[in-house]
């Protein structure tokens, strides 16, 4: 087969699933019941262009970062493209279901937090986790090719596995409360406490349930640095991107979305390393059995 055009083909398969994963992205939101105040889509991307066009380039940026991820993933680890495609739909997936749930009131259209906001909030988080996830199953399938008599793929015992999520989530919970208690990240906490800490410890057990989900497809033969590069690049950057959208809407707000994205990339880092040093031992596909 011709290199070339198999790449070519990729390309165009890989903008066609782009393509329709923001639209479908873009009609589910349109339908909900609720929307945001126009008074606060003040920033100046969307005094130049309007907020139909910052909202679409926002999710053409957000995944095609998934897009390459995939890909860039998928034709290095010896897991199969439908493990790659699933694993990485899910997490994703996952990142902007309770992301969604953040508690920031200032930005919805409602004017308290409760039962409403936690509803609308959820349903904005369907509309991006079931595209997303499609669109990561589509790339691995249709772009990824099958490698014949792949090595078996790394395993983590449950001991591994819930030590792991344990690590990501107590540096989360504290590189985050000590951005609420300081003040260095805007946040309601003073308003709405119990639920605000509630969110943060359940994102940081989210966090790590990702990373022991993609661990087999991000780990290899390679160093043992390269599962916490991988994971805080992949994972880090869509979550920056992803913060960022109140940032392109919202005059001022895009400071504080990339300092409490980037601190909560800091602490994943660092949690992730001292996962690979201390938790999980480094170890090559070959001499593992496969993960379900």
């Amino acid at each position: 087969m011709n290199p070339g055009r198999t790449s070519a083909k990729s390309l165009m398969v890989s903008i066609l699933a782009i393509l329709c994963s923001v639209a479908i992205t873009i009609a589910a939101h349109a339908i909900l019941p609720a929307s945001v105040d126009g008074g606060l889509l003040d920033s100046a991307l969307v005094m130049l262009w309007g907020f139909p066009i910052v909202a679409v380039s926002y999710f053409l940026i957000l995944y095609t970062q998934c897009t390459v991820a995939v890909r860039y993933i998928g034709n290095r680890t010896k897991s199969s493209p439908w493990q790659t495609g699933i694993r990485f739909g899910l997490a994703f997936g996952l990142i902007y279901l309770l992301g969604m749930q953040e508690i920031m009131v200032d930005s919805s259209p409602f004017s308290t937090y409760g039962f409403e906001y936690i509803k609308y909030q959820f349903l904005m988080g369907i509309g991006d986790a079931i595209p997303v996830f499609m669109l990561c199953v589509a790339i691995a399938l249709f772009t990824i090719k099958q490698v014949a008599n792949q090595p078996m793929v790394s395993k983590i015992n449950m001991k591994e596995r819930l030590l792991a999520v344990s690590v990501i989530a107590v540096l989360f919970l504290i590189e985050r409360t000590a951005g609420y208690e300081t003040g260095i990240i805007q946040s309601s906490c003073a308003t709405y406490t119990v639920p605000c800490y509630i969110w943060t410890a359940l994102l940081g057990i989210v966090l790590g349930y990702i990373y022991t989900m993609l661990y087999p497809v991000l780990s290899g033969e390679e160093k043992w640095i390269h599962v916490p590069v991988r994971f805080s690049l992949i994972i880090g950057l869509n979550w920056i991107i992803f913060n960022s959208f109140i940032g392109l809407i919202m005059k001022g707000a895009m400071p504080d979305a990339l300092l409490r994205s980037g601190l909560d990339v800091a602490a994943l880092f660092i949690a992730s390393c001292i996962i690979g040093r201390l938790i999980i031992p480094f170890k090559s596909h070959t001499s593992m059995m496969m993960h379900a």
